[in-house]
């Protein structure tokens, strides 16, 4: 999917030297986009050459330089254009974040695979979801939610945990895990551990991992700032396809589970 220039920029700065990181911070700063942006004027103000332009916008993408800021300054525009009534940057960068999120999730989804993983989730006869960190409040937040629909689950947080509860897995148990970056080695050691015992496993994680073999990997999406927390919560891809997940659970027998759900809800006046 396009990324707005900001999320481009972003996106590749682990490829970048120091100098070209230096030069991608002076177009990330909000402030410059009023500034001369021209090549003889950023190579002054930045005192790096013409040619280091040309390097650090094809590191973004692009052939060039000028093909770098036509995008960037329409994108500026672009940014302004959609938040007419929000007048600071850094809010509008964070709405930005959101909608990449949004458009990414759009391309990633496979609503097969999502109504697999939904049925795994309905024949499980305990279903653990595993998550480190900030993965594990997702698979706290993950196991409330459908412990509300009669789903017999929990919430392992801790290497620890996983441990001991891959020493009770058996055939008829789901174990579903979380991790943004699919390289948490706890989370991918426990998964292969549970796939031994008979367990199904799933991952729900930004990249398949290599050498790791799951009955379903549902791929969410990410955006570099994300990886790092600086803008907005890494939780917010897992949360997002897990709503997913959770209305494709919600839409087998929903009937029964909607009575469940209506069930565990507390009445006001037994409070009083």
């Amino acid at each position: 999917m396009p990324q707005h220039i900001i999320a481009q920029i972003e996106s590749c700065l682990d490829d970048m030297t120091r100098l070209e990181q230096d030069i991608a911070s002076y177009f990330l700063d909000a402030q410059n986009k009023h500034y001369d942006l021209s090549s003889a004027a950023v190579s002054q103000q930045l005192h790096v050459s013409p040619a280091a332009l040309t390097r650090f916008a094809q590191k973004c993408g692009f052939k060039g330089y000028r093909e770098f800021i036509f995008e960037y300054e329409n994108s500026q525009k672009h940014l302004d254009s959609q938040f007419q009534h929000i007048h600071r940057d850094l809010t509008k960068r964070v709405l930005v974040d959101y909608k990449e999120i949004v458009d990414m999730t759009n391309a990633l989804v496979d609503e097969d695979k999502l109504e697999r993983v939904a049925h795994l989730l309905d024949k499980a006869s305990r279903v653990y979801f595993y998550g480190i960190g900030s993965s594990g409040l997702v698979a706290r937040e993950t196991k409330l939610r459908f412990t509300r629909l009669g789903l017999v689950c929990d919430a392992i947080t801790d290497a620890d945990n996983m441990v001991w509860t891959n020493s009770i897995l058996d055939e008829t148990c789901l174990v579903f895990a979380l991790s943004l970056t699919g390289q948490t080695q706890s989370i991918l050691n426990s998964l292969e551990i549970a796939a031994k015992k008979g367990a199904k496993t799933v991952l729900i994680s930004t990249q398949n991992p290599d050498g790791f073999v799951f009955d379903e990997h549902v791929a969410v999406s990410s955006v570099r700032h994300l990886n790092y927390g600086n803008r907005i919560s890494p939780q917010l891809p897992l949360l997002m396809m897990i709503d997913i997940i959770y209305a494709y659970y919600l839409s087998i027998d929903k009937t029964t589970k909607e009575t469940i759900f209506k069930d565990t809800l507390v009445d006001d006046n037994n409070l009083r």
